[in-house]
Order: C-alpha cells, then structure tokens, then sequence
C-alpha cells in the first residue's frame, strides 16, 4: 500500500465498530502498518473550495476532475486508521480490497501536509506521514 494510492474496501473497519463499504486513500506507510483516512462524496457540512479545509470536519476537497475520482471527494482527516498490511493483503487476495487509483504526487502533497495539520492526528501517525511526504 503505497501513499497516494486509493482503495475501495467492502468490509471498511470504521471506529465506531462498524463495516462496510468505503474508499480510502493512503497517505503514509512502512513494513506493517499504512496510515489511511477515509473518502466520501457527501458534503455534510463540509466546505467545497480545492484544498485543505479546516472548518468543523477537518478535510481535504478534491472537485470534479482535480484527480482520476469523478465524484466530488472530501478526505477526511478528522479522523484516522491504521491498517496491517498483512491483513490488506488478505483481504485484497481475497478481492474485499481493490485499487481504484493513484494521486499525483503533487496533489498527494498537500493532502499529506493538510492531514499533519489535523488535531486528530496521532505523534505515530504525524511522524509516518511525515516520513512518506510524497515529493
């Protein structure tokens, strides 16, 4: 799972306990572990203005046409997951996880730098965004 990589997911954990489906996009990883934040086209409240938005939901917009998702596409990044590799490969073997597409690593970027601005970003997490800054 290499950063700027996006997935969808049938059986997405999300914190709350519950599954289903989701797309995420990586923004960081090493060995065992890929830092993830999830995706959706529902606006909710968020702001629709290209770029790092730091209203109440803490996202990235990303518009029509600004990458390969046609959707209209908000990361969030008030809140973050970690997922095993080993368990993502399982899963993917198993056709639960799929790719979807690549960001360009200049978009990929400033979605890194606005997800290290997070307040819902842990130190562990901060620091392996940080390490895989795409350039």
């Amino acid at each position: 799972m290499n950063p700027g990589s996006v997935f969808f997911d049938e059986e997405f954990a999300f914190h709350d306990g519950q599954s289903g489906e989701k797309l995420f996009l990586v923004l960081g990883s090493d060995r065992e572990i890929a830092v993830v934040a999830k995706t959706t086209s529902r606006q909710h409240g968020r702001g629709n203005t290209f770029g790092c938005q730091t209203d109440r939901f803490y996202n990235f917009f990303l518009p029509p046409q600004s990458c390969y998702l046609r959707k209209p596409t908000w990361v969030c990044l008030d809140e973050f997951y970690e997922v095993r590799l080993a368990a993502a490969l399982s899963k993917s073997l198993r056709s639960i996880i799929k790719p979807v597409c690549t960001i360009e690593h200049s978009l990929l970027r400033l979605i890194q730098e606005c997800a290290k601005g997070s307040l819902d970003i842990t130190d562990q997490q901060h620091d392996l965004v940080h390490a895989c800054l795409a350039t």
